[in-house]
């Protein structure tokens, strides 16, 4: 299946973060840090970007050769057995989702969707480019049953919407609601880095299995967000490869072979008993833990959200299209993407090598899509815009060399 369904929800996201937002100036609150608000987007854009080249070989392959090879049973796609499926999918992501946090290897993956230290809607695009490869055992018993992969690809794509909805500070609890379903209130819960609320209510729809298996908290007093080691960087590869280096490390100091092989599988934080044992957990408070924030020059904030406005433009289209592109045209527009991304976070860092490495970019750009846009419809308009774009923003990037060279 080449379509994403997820895409269809994109106008849905942008909306409820909207409204989001209206909320909070009503409430006078605030969730939102420019920087840390593009960042997540722009993650879930690299996410989907990545995700476009590896879904159908790995994620989805894995199970489509497990139902079309090992099925016990052909099940049809009948309203009921949606809500079948549904209901299974759920109790398979409760389990891939717990595993993610107990074993440090799948933590590398779920780890870039903890990164951020605030929790609006925005956080729940958030997303890591490999954790589905990871996590996709974990749902081969759905294949081996029968569903079909396009009805496990609309039910994922569901569950993944609902929630969408519950990484908001906005809503309060909800009343019976919270006895069965994962909500707002639980969900805050899990995004917390206070002790009590480390590694609990993993439900992706139902919080019933957290309540099952043990693993249920209440939400108390608020939460800190974040990791208990936070990554301190607005560059999405680097979120996504942090934790692998971090494992690395590790294994280095760590002198048993044995011992290094329970750093990978162990939870997160294990280290031997001659190492100190398991690592402790810092204490927080919500008014005094400090949080990643560099300031920068409004200038560079300004040029930074205009790139993030252009790059997500962009990548929709690239989304909308890929699946008609060539193989060696999808794997550079891809790749553009992610330059672009982690220059805009560069960016929004001031690091000094962004100015240099964005007017590289924008003149690739130009280059790379006369190349795919040659011979299709309409193709002076588009070619025309990108090009206009592209040109107000090298002249503009000219204008910022001051900035970039004030940070050492």
């Amino acid at each position: 299946m080449n379509f994403n369904p997820i895409i269809l929800s994109v106008p849905l996201f942008f909306f409820l973060i909207g409204i989001e937002l209206l909320v909070e100036s009503w409430k006078r609150q605030k969730s939102y840090r420019l920087n840390d608000a593009i960042t997540n987007i722009n993650m879930g854009t690299s996410q989907q970007t990545v995700g476009s080249l590896l879904k159908i070989l790995i994620p989805l392959g894995i199970y489509e050769f497990t139902f079309s090879q090992f099925a016990i049973f052909q099940i049809k796609d009948t309203w009921l057995n949606y809500i079948i499926l549904f209901i299974a999918y759920d109790f398979c992501y409760y389990w891939a989702h717990r595993m993610s946090h107990e074993v440090n290897l799948l933590w590398s993956g779920h780890v870039v969707h903890h990164q951020s230290e605030e929790y609006n809607l925005a956080v729940a695009l958030r997303q890591s480019w490999f954790s589905s490869i990871l996590t996709a055992p974990f749902y081969v018993p759905l294949a081996l049953a029968g569903f079909p992969t396009e009805m496990l690809v609309w039910v994922g794509a569901i569950n993944l919407t609902y929630q969408f909805w519950i990484h908001t500070e906005a809503v309060d609890k909800l009343g019976f609601l919270e006895y069965f379903m994962n909500t707002p209130s639980h969900h805050r819960v899990h995004h917390g880095r206070n002790e009590k609320y480390i590694d609990r209510n993993h439900a992706g729809v139902f919080i019933v299995w957290d309540k099952m298996f043990g693993t249920f908290q209440a939400e108390e007093e608020r939460p800190v967000y974040g990791i208990t080691t936070p990554l301190a960087s607005w560059n999405p590869v680097w979120a996504n490869f942090a934790n692998y280096v971090a494992i690395y490390k590790q294994m280095q100091e760590t002198p048993r072979f044995w011992d290094k092989i329970k750093v990978i599988f162990y939870p997160p934080g294990w280290r031997p008993a001659e190492l100190g044992g398991q690592m402790p957990i810092p204490a927080v408070d919500r008014e005094t833990t400090p949080k990643f924030n560099p300031i920068i020059p409004p200038a560079l904030n300004y040029y930074a959200l205009f790139q993030y406005f252009v790059i997500t433009g962009g990548a929709l289209a690239f989304f909308l299209t890929e699946s008609k592109l060539p193989t060696d045209q999808r794997i550079t527009g891809a790749m553009l993407i992610i330059v672009a991304v982690v220059l805009n976070g560069a960016i929004l860092e001031a690091r000094r090598w962004a100015w240099v490495g964005e007017l590289v970019r924008l003149l690739a750009t130009c280059g790379i899509l006369y190349w795919i846009l040659q011979g299709t419809a309409q193709f002076s308009l588009w070619i025309g815009v990108c090009v206009g774009l592209t040109i107000i923003s090298f002249l503009w990037t000219l204008t910022l060399r001051k900035y970039f060279l004030l940070k050492k």
